[in-house]
């Protein structure tokens, strides 16, 4: 029987990818967005059915889901930069809603079926942000902070019933939001900041979270694993 995956965030860049790679691998995918749009696009390209609509900051989402996942992968979230004193207090709630109060609400959601199984899975797509800080992303750097702690804190409460939670934080990726946030001259400056001098590519997050959902990567728990081409070494 093939595993069923939930993603959030399915028609993001790194989302889609992550999608296709599960569904080129055998998996039964689910995911959620919030553009209709979007959505009807997803569906074409990847040929999935089960992708639905739900605006995670004003919708109760458990009624419009299956509660019946092997594997959750929290993707979806918004990125701001801005200078603290002058950040919107609805755009700071919004961010620690959709990066760290949701992702907290969908493992809460999942938890009750996985662990009858004994077996599942929690991935969290983080950010380097979260890892290391970064000036003027203050919400957006605690959001990602906190689903670090999260994700440490599940590793340890599941870990008797076969179930991993494992962080991945990228670092800058070649994705809609980096081409729509960075003019060329600032793409150029920004990598000259990465070791590797290059953004991550949407696939190599996906060919991790593949890992991290085999059997292979069983002893793999409570992880923070900093994809991002050595930025967070300085």
């Amino acid at each position: 029987m093939k595993k069923k995956v939930l993603i959030t965030g399915i028609t993001g860049s790194i989302g889609k990818v992550i999608a296709k790679t599960f569904i080129d691998n055998g998996y039964e995918v689910f995911g959620t967005g919030r553009n209709s749009n979007k959505i009807e696009k997803i569906k074409s390209e990847l040929n999935i059915e089960n992708i639905i609509k739900i605006d995670f900051l004003n919708t109760d989402f458990k009624p419009l889901l299956p509660d019946d996942f092997d594997i959750l992968i929290n993707c979806a979230g918004i990125y701001d930069y801005c200078e603290t004193q002058k950040a919107d207090e609805k755009k700071i709630s919004e961010i620690l809603k959709l990066n760290l109060e949701i992702p907290i609400s969908l493992s809460k959601f999942v938890i009750p079926k996985i662990k009858e199984k004994k077996w599942g899975r929690i991935i969290n797509i983080g950010s380097i942000s979260g890892s290391v800080g970064e000036a003027c992303a203050v919400a957006y750097s605690a959001s990602k902070a906190g689903l670090i702690g999260l994700t440490k804190s599940l590793a340890l409460e599941l870990a008797f019933d076969n179930i991993t939670v494992n962080c991945i934080n990228p670092g800058w990726v070649d994705s809609d939001i980096t081409n729509n946030f960075l003019s060329e001259d600032e793409k150029t400056e920004t990598l000259d900041m990465i070791p590797q001098r290059r953004f991550i590519e949407p696939r190599e997050i996906a060919d991790l979270c593949l890992y991290l959902a085999s059997d292979n990567a069983k002893g793999l728990t409570g992880q923070s694993i900093n994809l991002c081409a050595g930025l967070s070494l300085g």
